[in-house]
């Protein structure tokens, strides 16, 4: 094992803007007239994982932001692979630094201005009242592209070439009709055929380029985790075991990860990745394998860091719920390279932090490594060759990562979830 290298100074991890407020979010929209107090948008809990449940509330902040509405948070519920518990989303969420950007009601709170008896703040009975008072829009996050303002493609004729690429033949063009204008109660059900589940980035078409730069911005700025989570991970960051050493991350999605070709051997990910990891420098795995000597391979060469290695204290002060998210942080913040599994929203969520980190001038992580590193090979090798052959090293199994960043959303030959887009956070407000 190699000896720890000196303790840097204390590492925060800020990102972005704290402070700004909703008036200066709302200036670009005030001025087309769209902003409507006093009318609402809620939505059901996404029924997928933590990082799905995320990326459907992205798109509901930005569409509560260009309908000028309150967003009105769903009730208690058992999210899944988080225990049998209810959660609510502000048990995770600054619920503060959201309120900051939009107007913002938890379902008590709703309940409390709609002068409805108190048990309708319930799972079951909300979601009843909101179906029966609500106008539902028959939408799907992935399969339809919403256009903002309804002639977004003739202001901003560019915007026709995210038409054509290899993902998007089979998306359906909408709009936000007079009827969803002009509802007191937009209401977003979680079924399959009409799920809101999908990235915000790829789901809406915006006619002025400001405002697709502000609404970037407003999810960097508003979709933040609670203080005391963020305090955890720094305690981490911060300890002996990773403080001041330029630690690497690895994200390996294993149990019950759907996608079986994603779900390979540790020897085959350290075959792969290993000329992006240095045998000088720790590696923090963050891991759902239950196997105890899955890693063994790798603690054949490096110094393994994984949760339980972490200081007693942050793991005994770390509920179950918020263990995923502290690993986020973690991995998001590691100084060297950061490498996610394909397909997995988990490795999507801590590139997206990583980005954010790496542009926040003056910050502890300001300019880290963003690039795409996977720790499977492309899953499709020879339909990829054309696209990243010139990018295959002689004598090493990793591809120079350059393309993937790079490429838009709109030209991606990956489902528009699976992957991180390198715009959200270099196309930002500062």
């Amino acid at each position: 094992m190699t000896q720890p290298e000196m303790h840097s100074p204390h590492k925060c991890l800020r990102y972005g803007r704290t402070s700004a407020g909703s008036g200066e979010m709302n200036d670009v929209l005030r001025q087309s007239d769209t902003v409507t107090p006093q009318r609402f948008l809620a939505f059901e809990t996404d029924f997928g994982g933590w990082n799905n449940i995320l990326m459907q509330l992205e798109i509901m902040v930005v569409l509560a932001w260009i309908t000028g509405r309150t967003l009105v948070l769903p009730p208690a519920k058992p999210f899944y692979l988080l225990g049998e518990a209810s959660r609510l989303l502000e048990d995770f969420l600054d619920l503060d630094a959201l309120r900051r950007q939009i107007p913002v009601l938890t379902a008590d709170e709703f309940v409390e201005v709609a002068e409805l008896d108190t048990k309708v703040a319930t799972d079951e009975k909300f979601h009843d009242l909101m179906r029966a008072r609500g106008v539902m829009p028959p939408w799907n996050g992935v399969e339809d592209i919403l256009l903002f303002p309804s002639d977004a493609l003739l202001t901003r004729p560019e915007l026709l070439a995210r038409l054509a690429g290899p993902s998007q033949a089979h998306r359906q063009l909408i709009t936000i009709s007079n009827e969803l204008r002009e509802c007191d109660l937009l209401y977003f059900p979680m079924t399959t055929e009409h799920r809101m589940f999908g990235v915000a980035e790829c789901f809406f078409l915006f006619g002025d380029e400001q405002l697709e730069r502000r609404a970037r911005t407003l999810l960097r700025d508003a979709i933040r985790f609670r203080q005391d989570i963020i305090n955890l991970a720094e305690a981490a960051i911060n300890a002996p075991i990773l403080a001041g050493r330029r630690f690497s991350a690895l994200h390996i999605r294993r149990g019950d990860f759907q996608y079986a070709k994603t779900r390979i051997g540790a020897r085959q990910i350290h075959e792969h990745v290993q000329t992006l990891l240095s045998p000088e420098h720790p590696i923090y795995i963050a891991t759902d394998e239950t196997d105890g000597a899955f890693l063994d391979g790798f603690r054949e060469k490096f110094e393994v860091v994984t949760f339980s290695a972490l200081p007693r204290e942050t793991v005994v002060n770390t509920p179950h719920h918020w263990c995923g998210i502290v690993e986020t942080l973690i991995c998001a913040a590691a100084p060297g390279r950061f490498m996610g599994t394909r397909f997995s929203t988990f490795s999507t969520r801590i590139s997206t932090i990583r980005g954010h980190l790496a542009c926040t001038s003056g910050g502890d992580f300001e300019g880290v490594d963003t690039n795409l590193y996977y720790t499977q090979q492309p899953l499709n090798r020879k339909a990829e060759e054309g696209l990243l052959g010139r990018f295959w090293r002689k004598g090493t199994r990793h591809v120079d990562p350059v393309v993937e960043t790079a490429t838009p959303w709109w030209l991606s030959k990956d489902p528009l979830w699976a992957r991180a887009y390198q715009v959200c956070w270099l196309e930002t407000d500062n």
